[in-house]
């Protein structure tokens, strides 16, 4: 490149930079003058990514975070605290400079430089594409601020770095240019390893695009095939790296294998080709055309690309049916970027879509995929479609306005002006849309002022936080495993996340991408019932009272059982703190309980089946012990159901005699299945066989745990006509235990097991140690 053609080209990328930050400034002023007041959403993943980072930054070291999960923490690189800048702020807080305290601004800010570097990368790979300076400079701008990571500023900040695929497509582009320079593929490799630190997503998508180049060359050119090997290279490494450490790090063993998602969170033909926000979506509503359902699979490439895309599928048919011009399918006439990358991002494009995981024959294929099972979110791999064709769009619009030039059509070629401001209307309308909705929360300066907090009151009773040892609010959360899913409240949520960053106290709470489920278990079973031991507390380190963090809102039975066992130490609008001691959370109701059985049992005459029964309604036991599976739970046999789909557990007559007071269905699942928790059903039938009544559970909201098993329950009212009742549980890899069905206000007991190991059971909880 000659010296003014060099210089030409970085005063065209200094223009688009300017004139990138100029818009970001005009869209985000409030933001950029005081970037640490403002969250882009003060709840959610976003809420998280902030007090994630915030909390390593300013407590932790290494690569465990410890904030959530007492006491175990978590690897680093699941909690969503991008560990990149996490790192990054750590080391300047630990040697002084307090960036810590400023994670909220320089989240945003990084997440807004974003912006301006994205068109700056797409105005390079515009002029390699071949178009002129001034044009490339404009699309630049357009398709960089109707990128799709801009949709996820208010929700997942980690995934709104707009430069990142361009980056990555841009390394591609050369190593195709210049196949024998090896510095394309290093840097492609080490771009990856760092983006994927910020998010695993985009190092996945960035090396799934170059091993889809990596086929469509072999394909397409057969003079690229010696570089090929590279390619690879370049593409798998990254990932065995990232895996390899993942490897030597996380030692947690029981992360959910099948998380869920993968056939949900795609991306929709919907969701790529039709407008997602602004007027034109308000207009395909009213009008009854195809929403796009949900956000994982948005990656709009515009109207304007939808038609140039759709006109050229149309000529291309003509010419391969009429001219049989067969080559032109694997050789079209553009750039080489532009004909491999199209074909590339299409691949993609079609596995955002789930193909071909969604067709049914390839069930086999999704059952053994396990490392791409973990990328649940398929619809992200749709994002360098977005960005090629919008590309192939440029320039295709280009190529027409010369042809008509030099056709002397003149007033026909500015037909294009208008397409061109249709576009950039659209960029518009998306990226001011979605800065209406981020510059409009102020207030996060406090969320890490340490004067600002319920736990800075605590004074106020002569107590501090080092008296405590962790955080347990209520509303409880548990989320990320796929298995439990206890939101809590906004609330909860905040204000737990704003205690625990300011005051370095870890939270008994989750909220954490693949949790382990194992210790999820166990977190959980805080809140079940008097009668199950809560194994969490042998793990504690210290007899430290727990600080109960209770924000106003609904509580289960659950939580307002353990607000009972706490004391009251401070009431405030925005919640209160309770002193929890150890004590009182281990004491358990066994031996009162077994001494009411001893006493009741003389008493109570026995029924079938040795159960005896505190009124005379009916019940019924179901132990499955005669099953062919014999992992159970209290006895040796279990019901097990491989297959996805409705397990009948029971089908027959109601217990006898009848009533019409209120009746339970309760069974165990085994809490370590290899997939989700699935829900469970109950169904009454007249004489006729008419339903008359139909009752669900959702298992992900179960908390009752004892050992390795989940108790889910059905309340359900009989009515006088009911004769016939069916349990029903919708599961795949089910495996259950001891089903019992039982009016709400009769207890029953029995006995399991022989000799030494022989257990008295009530409700199908044991009462024996």
């Amino acid at each position: 490149m000659s010296t003014n053609l060099r210089r030409d080209h970085w005063l065209g990328m200094s223009s688009v930079a300017l004139a990138a930050a100029a818009l970001t400034a005009v869209l985000f002023w409030s933001v950029l003058i005081n970037p640490n007041d403002h969250f882009f959403t003060a709840g959610g993943d976003a809420l998280q990514s902030y007090y994630a980072t915030a909390f390593y930054a300013l407590h932790d070291v290494g690569d465990r975070f410890t904030g959530m999960n007492y006491p175990f923490g978590e690897h680093f690189n699941y909690p969503n605290l991008q560990p990149l800048i996490a790192v990054v702020l750590n080391f300047l807080q630990r040697h002084g400079v307090p960036a810590g305290y400023y994670t909220v601004g320089i989240t945003n800010l990084l997440a807004l430089a974003s912006l301006v570097v994205t068109p700056v990368v797409l105005y390079a790979i515009l002029r390699r594409t071949h178009l002129p300076v001034l044009y490339a400079a404009v699309l630049a701008l357009i398709i960089g601020f109707m990128s799709p990571q801009v949709l996820r500023l208010d929700a997942h900040l980690s995934l709104s770095y707009a430069c990142f695929v361009p980056l990555l497509w841009y390394c591609i582009i050369r190593m195709q240019e210049e196949p024998q320079q090896w510095r394309w593929y290093v840097l492609f490799a080490l771009g990856s390893l760092l983006m994927g630190s910020v998010m695993l997503y985009f190092l996945a998508c960035g090396c799934f695009f170059l091993l889809a180049h990596v086929l469509i060359l072999a394909w397409q050119q057969p003079r690229m095939r010696p570089w090929l090997g590279r390619m690879v290279l370049a593409a798998l490494l990254p990932l065995l790296l990232f895996r390899g450490y993942l490897w030597a790090t996380d030692h947690v063993a029981d992360r959910p294998p099948n998380p869920y998602g993968l056939l949900v969170y795609v991306a929709t033909p919907t969701s790529v080709f039709l407008p997602v926000l602004g007027p034109l979506h308000e207009w395909g509503q009213r009008h009854g055309l195809p929403q796009a359902d949900g956000m994982e699979g948005l990656s709009y490439v515009g109207l304007v690309c939808t038609a140039t895309l759709f006109v050229t599928l149309i000529l291309g048919a003509i010419n391969l049916v009429r001219r049989r011009q067969w080559r032109r399918l694997g050789r079209p006439a553009l750039p080489l970027h532009l004909r491999t990358g199209l074909w590339a991002a299409t691949l993609l494009l079609l596995l955002a879509f789930g193909l071909p995981f969604k067709w049914r024959w390839f069930d086999w294929l999704t059952d053994h995929s396990g490392p791409v099972k973990q990328f649940r979110s398929l619809g992200r791999f749709a994002w360098p479609f977005y960005y090629v064709a919008s590309t192939y769009t440029a320039y295709a619009l280009y190529r027409l306005w010369r042809y008509l030039r030099r056709q002397r059509r003149q007033a026909v070629a500015w037909v294009g002006v208008p397409l061109l401001l249709l576009w950039a209307a659209e960029s518009w309308m998306q990226v001011s849309a979605k800065a209406d909705q981020v510059t409009a929360s102020s207030g996060a300066s406090a969320f890490l002022d340490p004067n600002k907090d319920l736990i800075s009151r605590l004074t106020w009773t002569n107590r501090k936080a080092s008296d405590f040892q962790a955080i347990l609010p209520l509303p409880y959360y548990n989320i990320g495993t796929d298995k439990f899913d206890l939101s809590g409240s906004g609330n909860s949520i905040y204000q737990a996340d704003k205690a625990s960053a300011t005051t370095g106290l870890p939270l008994l709470a989750c909220y954490v991408s693949r949790a382990s489920v194992g210790q999820a278990m166990l977190h959980v079973q805080l809140l079940s019932s008097e009668l199950v031991p809560k194994e969490l507390l042998t793990y504690f380190p210290n007899q430290k009272p727990l600080l109960l963090l209770v924000t106003p809102d609904a509580l289960t039975e659950a939580e307002q059982r353990l607000v009972r066992l706490g004391k009251l130490l401070l009431q405030a609008p925005e919640g209160a703190l309770y002193e929890l001691p150890i004590a009182a959370l281990a004491a358990t109701s066994q031996l009162r309980e077994r001494a009411i059985a001893d006493s009741l049992l003389p008493r109570l005459p026995q029924r079938a089946n040795g159960l005896r029964v505190t009124t005379p309604a009916g019940v019924m036991l179901q132990s499955f012990d005669q099953a062919k599976d014999r992992r159970g739970r209290l006895g040796a046999g279990a019901f097990y159901e491989p297959k996805e789909g409705f397990s009948i557990l029971y089908d027959g007559a109601l217990p006898m005699p009848a009533d019409t007071g209120r009746y339970e269905a309760g069974v165990w699942i085994y809490g370590k299945m290899d997939y989700g928790y699935g829900n469970m059903q109950v169904k009454l039938y007249d004489a006729a066989g008419q339903m008359l009544d139909h009752q669900t559970a959702d298992a992900r909201h179960a908390t009752e745990v004892l050992g390795e098993w989940v108790r889910v329950v059905v309340p359900f009212r009989r009515t006088q006509s009911a004769v016939r009742i069916e349990v029903l549980y919708d599961n795949r890899g089910l495996l259950v235990d001891d089903l019992l069905i039982r009016p709400a206000n009769t207890d029953v007991y029995y006995y399991v097991g022989t000799g030494a190991r022989r257990k008295l059971v009530k409700n199908t909880y044991p009462l024996n140690p």
